[in-house]
């Protein structure tokens, strides 16, 4: 195994443009966070015939490359994973809101009723083009721009009003009267699905995450479907990676993980380890991976060594996810 003083990661991404967007970012956050160097640093660009012949080392650590379901299961298996390119997770309604919030565990519902009393949230239905305008600018634009900074993606505003809002609710979380978070949500098969899209809270001001009012927008907004014949909340979409906040906070909603149903679903990631050092050993163990098996299931993956134990508090189980496997990082670098 190769050390050294240099513990950046060298990540070469080929493929879909969306993968700069999607999935870069939180692999630049694990890079800072876990591998000890100063940033992510991206590799150059390598041709499909070098992919195939595993001759894309010592360009980068780590090859990811964004591509079709069939390029990517017939590219080398070897020091490989092959991950969704994206997950959905959706949520059944079933009965009435009472019965939706035992559909969460018993403490975690009683943390929200004493939240919902102190802050007295209720939930508010926007229905004029200012109630968008309002959400839109003063809610979405921000939170996008103090979660994401740079790297915030989002709708453009006349999309989000002819696509979603005409054919969907906008949902506010009142606390006490003032509108401090809501959600765009688009209405789908006949009424009968609710998908929610776009997220804020009031100047995009941390408090309303530190106060519950996130988590409120996500228990209003399964009352309002429950009481509105929705059937179904599709909770959007999602990186492949379970360490990721927002995963890891709508797993308390117990929802069904799931490939997609629009263009994301013949597209995966491919990922090949290309060199053996600590970096990549530090990455790959910090760095849990729902990942796609021969039968198209979805699994859960951590890695782990000698030295570097499993990342099981990183938890994966959920609806859809097949199961969660542990894998010895010597046996899968071992032909390196």
């Amino acid at each position: 195994m190769t050390t050294g003083a240099d513990r950046q990661l060298a990540i070469l991404y080929q493929g879909f443009p969306e993968g700069l967007t999607y999935l870069l970012p939180y692999l630049r956050e694990q890079q800072s966070a876990h591998c000890g160097g100063s940033g992510m640093r991206l590799a150059g660009s390598v041709g499909w015939q070098a992919i195939r012949r595993e001759s894309f080392a010592p360009q980068a650590d780590l090859l990811v490359v964004g591509c079709s379901r069939r390029r990517a299961l017939g590219l080398p298996r070897s020091r490989s994973l092959v991950l969704p390119f994206r997950i959905h997770t959706w949520l059944g309604i079933v009965g009435d809101a009472e019965a939706m919030h035992h559909s969460v565990s018993p403490n975690e519902r009683r943390q929200f009723a004493k939240l919902r009393r102190e802050h007295e949230w209720t939930c508010e239905a926007g229905t004029e083009t200012a109630d968008l305008e309002f959400f839109y600018k003063r809610m979405h634009l921000p939170t996008m721009a103090s979660r994401h900074g740079g790297d915030s993606r989002s709708t453009d505003r006349k999309l989000a009003e002819k696509a979603l809002f005409r054919r969907g609710v906008l949902l506010f979380v009142n606390d006490g009267g003032k509108r401090v978070a809501g959600v765009l949500c688009r209405l789908e098969d006949s009424g009968t699905t609710l998908r929610m899209r776009l997220l804020g809270v009031l100047d995009g001001d941390e408090t309303h995450y530190r106060s519950g009012a996130v988590k409120a927008v996500y228990y209003l907004t399964m009352e309002w479907a429950a009481g509105h014949g929705v059937r179904r909340i599709d909770f959007s979409g999602a990186d492949p990676f379970p360490g990721r906040g927002v995963y890891q906070f709508k797993r308390r909603f117990r929802p069904t993980v799931a490939h997609p149903r629009d263009h994301f679903r013949d597209r995966c990631v491919y990922v090949r380890v290309g060199r053996d050092t600590a970096a990549v050993r530090d990455f790959l163990v910090a760095t849990p991976m729902l990942t796609v098996d021969a039968a198209d299931r979805i699994t859960a993956v951590h890695f782990y060594d000698a030295d570097r134990p499993p990342r099981l508090d990183i938890r994966a189980d959920s609806p859809g996810v097949h199961r969660s496997r542990t894998v010895d990082l010597d046996e899968f670098l071992r032909e390196i």
